[in-house]
């Protein structure tokens, strides 16, 4: 078992060392404002096991969410997808294929996704090409999801949160 350090809170963020990586730890309230997400959406995705708050203890009514970054990332896709049209069964199904081919390789983050009706694609980690994660058909629409943008929108969301903190404390 990882020992786990708590080392600084500034602003709201907590910074945690494990196995010496720092990781940032964001709350329910946090993560409304980075993804976009509302607070319901939160509740049934992490009861639904979507998208659970990985850095949370056990599950129940009436605990804390805690959410790393990876957590953030993925909900902002999810958000992106529903907008999209795309159920959440077929984000899910979606969701899990990818993780299980990213397992080894760990570009998750990497990649993007493409929607056409209710058919979804992911780029392949060298971006040279488009994987089909599901087969079903549907109407015709289009739809990117560039993940690398949502990675830069979430660095940039929460650095104007912690801006706006500091000057409300200073």
């Amino acid at each position: 078992m990882s020992k786990i350090f708590l080392t600084n809170k500034h602003n709201g963020v907590v910074i945690i060392m494990v196995r010496e990586k720092e990781f940032s730890v964001f709350s329910s309230r946090d993560a409304i404002r980075v993804t976009g997400a509302t607070q319901r959406q939160l509740d049934y995705w992490d009861v639904l096991g979507l998208v659970p708050a990985s850095i949370s203890g056990n599950p129940g009514k009436g605990r804390a969410r805690r959410y790393s970054f990876r957590d953030l990332i993925k909900l902002r896709v999810v958000v992106t997808l529903r907008k999209a049209g795309l159920s959440l069964q077929r984000i899910r199904k979606a969701l899990k294929i990818v993780e299980k081919w990213d397992k080894k390789s760990g570009v998750w983050a990497k990649r993007n996704f493409v929607v056409m009706g209710t058919d979804i694609f992911v780029t392949t980690p060298d971006r040279q090409a488009l994987k089909k994660v599901l087969d079903d058909s549907g109407q015709l629409a289009f739809s990117v999801v560039f993940v690398g943008e949502v990675l830069r929108d979430a660095k940039e969301r929460i650095r104007l949160d912690v801006a706006k903190k500091q000057k409300a404390t200073a």
